[in-house]
């Protein structure tokens, strides 16, 4: 099927369709932008596109998808965080709506009040060696700030010479739209691991810093990203299901990226309020404790590295 005029028109002048705005690649992939006077995408786009008019085309890649494994259906991931979440001026309309009217609900933010957003928060204070950079910061005049944090998959297999890094697979992915190349090209992998490492290690900082301020910090997820969570940590995400958030504990909103009005709070403790209790602190704990018999057959004479002796 051919696209549209307006997809048309927006794909030539890299509009992303969320944003309502050019597309700034996620805003951390300036590595991956192509020079927009370069073969053999130059002319396919506007020759007015680019970053803040540098002369660059985005990588706008809003997404991969990877195959299933042992039958299962293939999962599309994000790894850019305005598909999931801008509060670009201007947007969000439609499909990110219902989410930005659950954020401002859970925070506390009713009908009537002027709520201002700041992005790309730089948070750096020598005296506690805090360093961070917060996603969006939302507040009402006298109110606390509310922390909102988008967490989206980071891409692995950046091999160059098979391009599937970025920069060449968005190359080879638009001149298969175009007509212009036969095969389609090969998609960069999710480094799903490294994803969540990456939000436990600030999950709860960031959280206590806005609670110590009087506010809090609301992540938005992929909901692949809590399945994923819910299997392989020891975190009980079905125990801190929630319909409402308490200021003082951690939120997770969980969002369906084909269904963006089906949203799943999760919200509940830091550290457990009783023993045994679900918390937060859960996500670094495993999912389970394997018997010593797994480890045994690892163990054989033939594959003995070393014997020391003391």
């Amino acid at each position: 099927m051919k696209p549209g005029v307006a997809k048309r028109r927006g794909f030539k002048t890299a509009v992303c369709p969320f944003m309502k705005g050019p597309c700034d690649g996620g805003g951390n992939r300036d590595m991956a932008r192509w020079p927009a006077a370069e073969q053999p995408l130059a002319p396919l786009f506007d020759p007015r596109v680019g970053q803040d008019g540098n002369g660059y085309i985005p990588c706008g890649v809003c997404s991969v998808q990877l195959p299933g494994r042992r039958g299962e259906s293939s999962t599309d991931w994000a790894i850019c965080p305005r598909r999931l979440l801008t509060f670009q001026p201007g947007a969000p309309a439609g499909p990110q709506e219902s989410l930005v009217r659950k954020i401002l609900a859970l925070a506390g933010f009713r009908a009537g009040d002027q709520v201002r957003v700041w992005s790309e928060v730089t948070l750096k204070d020598e005296s506690t060696s805090v360093d961070y950079r917060l996603d969006y910061v939302l507040r009402k005049e006298g109110g606390p700030p509310i922390i909102v944090e988008v967490m989206t998959a980071s891409t692995s297999g950046g091999n160059r010479a098979k391009r599937t890094d970025i920069q060449n697979a968005f190359c080879d992915a638009v001149l298969h739209a175009a007509g212009l190349r036969e095969e389609q090209g090969q998609s960069p992998g999710v480094n799903i691991r490294q994803v969540w490492a990456r939000m436990a290690s600030q999950l709860i900082v960031k959280s206590e810093i806005a609670n110590e301020w009087g506010g809090g910090t609301i992540w938005v997820v992929q909901d692949a990203l809590t399945d994923y969570m819910r299997k392989n940590t020891g975190l009980d995400l079905d125990a801190l299901r929630s319909g409402d958030w308490r200021r003082g504990e951690v939120s997770v909103i969980s969002v369906n990226m084909n269904d963006p009005g089906d949203l799943v709070l999760y919200a509940g403790p830091i550290r457990p309020e009783e023993p045994g209790g679900a918390c937060w602190l859960d996500l670094l704990a495993t999912p389970g404790l394997p018997d010593v018999a797994v480890l045994e057959p690892k163990l054989s004479d033939t594959a003995v590295l070393a014997a020391l002796e003391v």
